[in-house]
């Protein structure tokens, strides 16, 4: 929606991601258009296309987004029954899986950006993507999302973008992001020698090097000496417990499958 005339950071940065998805259309053969939402420094948008998006494909796309904003197309929304939705949308698989999901008598939406981009969605957008000119974006990354989250789906490329009302803004956000990044405790973890990671045990498992070790097993002292002091005594259970233990907890029905068992847990009866 739009406050006293002027654009909300949502709605800018929404209709730039279809912005983007157009760009994408039009810079690369077989596209296949996923979702596009707006997040709290921009956007991102799904995609499944047999081209590898690289950093080396940034300007390109920066360029074709400029050059699409420049033509001041007008977004169009339209509305559908679901079977014309599904006419409409017959080669984006990604869309039909959306619309089909969707109750029989839904009113649909398409926004329509020129003659020949359309896009599944609930809007609002701008009227005009002259609106749009006065922005400031910049892609930021392309990484791998699996379709709705599911492991079991297709891997898509999912590009985010920096979207900002002005280039002031942008430029200080960016900005922020270099500050931060000086600050990051992965970097300054591993230039301070206080761990390390290893492909064998994987790369979300820290090694505590020396440093790192003493830095811990000081807090934990400090800790303990501290519950001592204001009375707290220590207890110590065992690391493994009985089958019976999380049948009580509710843990054995509902998390069977992602724990440590000793022996076949398909063998277990459970109790009558």
């Amino acid at each position: 929606m739009e406050e006293a005339g002027k654009l909300t950071l949502e709605t800018g940065r929404h209709s730039l991601s279809h912005i983007l998805a157009k760009a994408v259309t039009e810079l690369y053969n077989d596209v296949k258009l996923a979702i596009g939402p707006a997040i709290d420094t921009g956007f991102y948008y799904d995609f499944d296309l047999p081209h590898s998006i690289a950093e080396a494909d940034f300007a390109a796309i920066e360029a074709k987004m400029s050059e699409i904003l420049k033509r001041k197309e007008t977004f169009m929304r339209v509305a559908l029954s679901k079977a014309e939705a599904l006419e409409i949308c017959k080669d984006q698989p990604y869309k039909l899986e959306l619309i089909e999901n969707l109750p029989q008598d839904e009113e649909i939406s398409i926004y329509k950006t020129g003659d020949d981009f359309f896009d599944l969605c609930r809007g609002p957008h701008v009227e005009s993507a002259a609106q749009l000119l006065p922005w400031a974006f910049q892609v930021q990354s392309v990484t791998g999302a699996y379709w709705r989250g599911d492991s079991k789906n297709k891997m898509l490329q999912r590009i985010y973008v920096y979207a900002f009302p002005d280039k002031k803004a942008l430029k200080a956000h960016l900005a922020a992001w270099e500050e931060a990044l000086k600050r990051d405790h992965n970097k300054l973890g591993r230039q301070l020698e206080l761990f390390t990671t290893s492909d064998v045990i994987g790369q979300g498992l820290p090694v505590l090097l020396p440093k790192g070790a003493l830095i811990v097993r000081t807090l934990q002292r400090f800790v303990e000496d501290e519950e001592e002091r204001r009375g707290y005594q220590q207890t110590m259970t065992p690391l493994i417990a009985k089958r019976d233990l999380y049948q009580i907890s509710g843990h054995w029905d509902h998390y069977r499958d992602g724990m440590f068992v000793l022996g076949d847990p398909a063998t277990f009866e459970d109790p009558a």
